[in-house]
């Protein structure tokens, strides 16, 4: 299997589970919803790779028209119960991100490429997504695109699992770091970590104009899992900070997630 079979394959087979990441809550949803709500359009929104629906039916109860796509079956079934369970609506498809023209979408107002990006080793299939993506985007409208960080792997283990990663198999991702270049490769099921240099000069060679670049975790990633576990009052506190420092570039390493904002 290729890498796309097998990213579906996973996601497939626990939906349960990738809902489950952002439940409660979670940094990189409450920093993200920020942002979200900063910088989104009124009206359309179509969610690309928008997996059990957690930004799709956020942003539906706030009365955004809101289209989800994923490439996981198992996912889309998942976000349409979610939907009806929680009382919004949605329209939700099952498509690879690289070619959404079975789908006759139309044009929206906002585009959210928060996942497909994660996933794919090829330059030209990444380029292929965000084309597809902006082929749906109306003009002077913004583009929200996530990517996996260089950093995500040692924040991981820094948080989770500091012994682990004497044994962990993937060691050629430390000497990307060091070189400061994307690597891909088998993670938790087949990734990209991106070297955040490399974003916008992507997106401008698309026909994008960077609005802002931003760490979804914000300086929190290291120690997520004790942060998470704190007092209501510990939580915000770093939640405030985070919000604060989230679009400085010295402090993106801090974060697991990177997610690209700009217009067409």
């Amino acid at each position: 299997m290729n890498e796309v079979e097998i990213v579906k394959t996973h996601y497939d087979s626990d939906p349960l589970r990738e809902w489950n990441r952002l439940e409660g809550f979670h940094y990189e949803f409450e920093i993200t919803k920020h942002m979200l709500n900063k910088y989104l359009k009124k009206g359309t929104v179509l969610d690309i790779g928008g997996g059990t629906g957690r930004y799709s039916l956020y942003l539906a109860s706030l009365g955004y028209d809101v289209t989800l796509i994923d490439l996981s079956n198992q996912n889309v079934e998942f976000a349409n119960m979610k939907a009806k369970e929680l009382g919004v609506n949605i329209k939700a498809y099952q498509c690879d991100a690289r070619d959404l023209s079975k789908l006759n979408l139309g044009s929206f107002d906002n585009v959210l490429l928060m996942g497909p990006l994660y996933h794919l080793f090829k330059r030209e299939d990444c380029e292929l997504c965000v084309l597809e993506a902006k082929k749906h985007l109306k003009d002077n409208s913004p583009i929200f695109a996530s990517f996996i960080s260089l950093s995500a792997g040692l924040n991981y283990y820094l948080d989770e699992d500091p012994y682990g990663i004497i044994h962990e198999p993937a060691i050629d991702l430390f000497d990307c770091m060091k070189e400061e270049k994307t690597w891909s490769g088998s993670a938790f099921t087949e990734a990209t970590f991106i070297n955040n240099k490399e974003i916008v000069p992507f997106f401008e060679n698309l026909g994008f104009e960077k609005i802002t670049l931003f760490g979804q975790e914000g300086i929190t990633a290291p120690r997520l899992t004790t942060l998470e576990n704190a007092s209501a009052e510990v939580k915000q506190f770093y939640l405030n900070i985070s919000i604060k420092l989230c679009e400085v570039e010295q402090f993106f390493s801090y974060s697991s997630h990177i997610m690209y904002i700009g217009k067409k």
